[in-house]
């Protein structure tokens, strides 16, 4: 994986509006996983900790960056979409937090990139996770779809 350019970031908070009040401080590589560094004040609900559905949602956009970047990396960029996903809270969030996203299976992402180049659509299986204090607070799973030109 390539770093993430920097044109990136301001890019995706003009094209999605919403990512620009959702507390997200940084988007960057680190080791096989695409992360966001992002702030709790945004997000925070009636209770003090991270809002759900906004934790959710950035759960989804950031699975989404992964595979648009990965598209990227082979100048294949084409419309991205989530197919499917599931959550679960299982701390509360109560600072602010990182948020990292990778694939699921070891290989996946060349099966998905050289599925994408011979059929021109393809699907790809992410996790999501955030821990805090070494606890794990939210995981994620979804799979998004590569258009092709659609």
């Amino acid at each position: 994986m390539q770093p993430v350019s920097k044109e990136f970031l301001p890019w995706l908070k003009k094209a999605i509006p919403l990512a620009n009040h959702l507390g997200i401080q940084g988007l960057r590589r680190q080791d096989k996983q695409l992360v966001f560094d992002l702030a709790l004040a945004p997000l925070v609900n009636d209770k003090g900790t991270g809002f759900g559905g906004g934790v959710a949602g950035l759960a989804t956009l950031l699975g989404w960056c992964y595979v648009t970047l990965l598209l990227d990396e082979t100048q294949q960029r084409c419309p991205v979409v989530v197919r499917d996903s599931s959550n679960a809270f299982t701390a509360p969030i109560t600072k602010d937090f990182v948020m990292r996203c990778e694939v699921i299976e070891e290989q996946a992402a060349e099966v998905f990139l050289q599925e994408f180049a011979v059929k021109g659509r393809a699907r790809l299986r992410l996790k999501v996770w955030v821990e805090q204090q070494g606890v794990s607070a939210f995981s994620y799973e979804g799979t998004y779809v590569a258009l092709g030109n659609a």
